[in-house]
């Protein structure tokens, strides 16, 4: 069986939130995500790639980046551990968008807990805003 890719505006809408939030402001529409299906991955959860510079060159497009979820490990996490997983992804992103990816001595699990307390920080205090506006 092969694998099977298509985007996943779900998650698309999950990063762009992380991102705003957390003031990841390289992190633009030229960061997707897509979805797979069908691989052989037993604890793979998610995948961050990098496009090439030459084809970003010859295709004449600004420089992407694919989050690649695996459906069979992501998709059964808890709400939590998806964030955690997207906001691990996003840090291999670097500002400088050049085609190359963050290393893992600057994504490292602790960065990315101290990334996810803030973020729920962010986002009990936006929940308390709505609920005093409305």
């Amino acid at each position: 069986m092969s694998i099977r890719y298509h985007r996943a505006p779900d998650v698309d809408r999950e990063v762009q939130t992380i991102a705003r939030r957390l003031e990841m402001k390289h992190i633009v529409e030229r960061v997707v995500c897509v979805r797979s299906e069908g691989g052989k991955a037993r604890w793979t959860l998610a995948r961050c790639h990098a496009m090439s510079q030459v084809f970003a060159v010859a295709l004449d497009v600004s420089m992407h980046y694919v989050i690649e979820i695996v459906a069979e490990t992501f998709d059964r996490l808890d709400e939590e551990e998806k964030i955690k997983t997207l906001i691990h992804e996003l840090l291999h992103v670097p500002p400088s968008f050049g085609g190359g990816l963050k290393g893992h001595r600057f994504v490292t699990e602790r960065r990315v807990n101290q990334l996810y307390r803030e973020w729920k920080r962010l986002e009990d205090l936006e929940t308390r805003v709505e609920r005093y506006i409305v």
